[in-house]
C-alpha cells in the first residue's frame, strides 16, 4: 500500500506544474532576490521538472553505508577497473603528467577518482541534474539541495544550456569527475585555455578540476595517504559485525576520528608508532582483518565523498593502477 501511494504521489507531481507549489514559489522568489537570475528565468527552468522516485530510493541506500567493506571494495578493486585505469593513464599520460606537475596531485589518484566515479568517463550517469536535484530539494525539503539547485540554474544560464540536457548521477553530479553544481562552480577550472570551464566535453578541464578540488582542500604532494600497520593478535579475526560491536575510546572507520599513536596504543589495537594524527580504519578485507591509518591526504579524499570506505577504495585503486606501471 505504501509503495502504491508513493507511486501515485510521484505520478501526480510529474503531471503537475511544480511552480504552483508554495515551497517552489518561495524558492523562486528567494533565488531571484539573492542571485543574478530573474524570477522568470527560474520559473522557466523549473516548469518542466519531473520528480524522480528512484532518486529518493538511491539516497536512502548508499553503498558507503549499507555495504560491507569487501562488497564495497569489490566494486572498484576488480581486475577490469584496474586494467582500464592502466589503459586510461597510458592514453592520457602526457596530460595527467602535466596536471600532476602543475597542481601537485598524483596522476594515479586523479585516475582512481574518475575511475570510481564514471569508469574513466564512459558513464556520466543515467539521470539529469534538474530533475534529481529538484527532487532532493523539494521532496525531502532540503535546504542544502535547494542551494545546489540555485547553483545548477546559475551554471545552466552561464553556459546557456538546458539543465535537463546534462547527464548526471542520482545526486545531480556532472562530468567525468562527478561534481555537484556548487563544486563545478567553485573548483572547476579552464585547463585547455578556451575561456570556459567544461567538465563534460573537455577532458583537460575535467581531470584538472579533480586535481584542483583535491589541491584546494589541502592535498600534500608526496605525503602518505594511507598506511597499513600491524594489528594486535586479539583483534586479528574480527569480521564486519564484530568490528561494529568493538568497544574502543574512539570510533574506527570514521573520517572525523583523528588520533595520535599513543591513543591508538592505549586501545591495544596496535603497538606501532606514527607521526601526527591519523584515522584508524579497521576492516575485514578478503579473509583477513586489517588495520590502516588515514592521514591528511586521506581526509582530503573524504571531502570528495564523505566516506572512509570511499577514501580507502580510492587509495587502493590508485595504488593498484600505479603498480601496473611497475610490472
Amino acid at each position: 500500500m505504501k509503495k502504491q501511494f508513493l507511486l501515485l504521489f510521484f505520478a501526480v507531481n510529474i503531471m503537475s506544474d511544480i511552480t504552483e507549489r508554495d515551497d517552489v514559489q518561495a524558492f523562486i522568489d528567494n533565488t531571484a532576490e539573492t542571485t543574478s537570475l530573474t524570477r522568470e528565468e527560474v520559473k522557466n527552468f523549473l516548469i518542466n521538472v519531473e520528480f524522480v522516485e528512484r532518486v529518493i530510493e538511491l539516497r536512502n541506500n548508499q553503498p558507503e553505508t549499507t555495504f560491507s567493506w569487501n562488497r564495497y571494495r569489490n566494486i572498484f578493486l576488480n581486475p577490469q577497473r584496474v586494467n582500464k585505469g592502466k589503459a586510461f593513464v597510458d592514453k592520457n599520460f602526457a596530460l595527467l603528467d602535466k596536471i600532476e606537475n602543475d597542481l601537485g596531485v598524483s596522476k594515479f589518484y586523479i585516475a582512481a577518482i574518475v575511475g570510481a566515479e564514471t569508469t574513466y568517463g564512459t558513464n556520466l550517469g543515467g539521470f539529469n541534474p534538474l530533475d534529481t536535484i529538484s527532487t532532493l530539494a523539494f521532496e525531502i525539503g532540503s535546504s542544502f539541495w535547494q542551494r545546489e539547485l540555485k547553483e545548477l540554474l546559475l551554471l545552466a544560464k552561464k553556459q546557456n544550456i538546458n539543465p535537463k540536457n546534462y547527464k548526471s548521477s542520482w545526486a545531480g553530479a556532472i562530468g567525468i569527475g562527478q561534481f555537484i553544481p556548487s563544486s563545478y562552480m567553485a573548483y572547476g577550472i579552464d585547463y585547455d585555455g578556451d575561456k570556459k570551464v567544461d567538465l563534460v566535453n573537455s577532458l583537460d578541464d575535467g581531470l584538472a578540476s579533480v586535481a584542483n578540488y583535491l589541491k584546494v582542500h589541502g592535498w600534500s604532494e608526496d605525503a602518505i595517504t594511507i598506511l597499513e600497520i600491524s594489528l594486535n593478535e586479539q583483534f586479528s579475526d574480527l569480521k564486519d559485525n564484530k568490528i561494529k560491536e568493538i568497544d574502543l575510546p574512539f570510533k574506527v572507520n570514521n573520517f572525523n576520528t583523528s588520533i595520535p599513536f599513543n591513543t591508538l596504543q592505549s586501545s591495544d589495537l596496535s603497538n606501532e608508532e606514527y607521526e601526527g594524527q591519523a584515522t584508524p580504519l579497521l576492516v575485514y578485507e578478503g579473509t583477513t582483518t586489517k588495520l590502516f591509518l588515514g592521514f591528511d591526504n586521506f581526509r582530503v579524499i573524504t571531502k570528495y565523498n564523505r566516506s572512509s570506505f570511499y577514501a580507502l577504495a580510492i587509495h587502493q585503486l590508485a595504488m593498484a593502477i600505479s603498480e601496473k606501471f611497475d610490472d
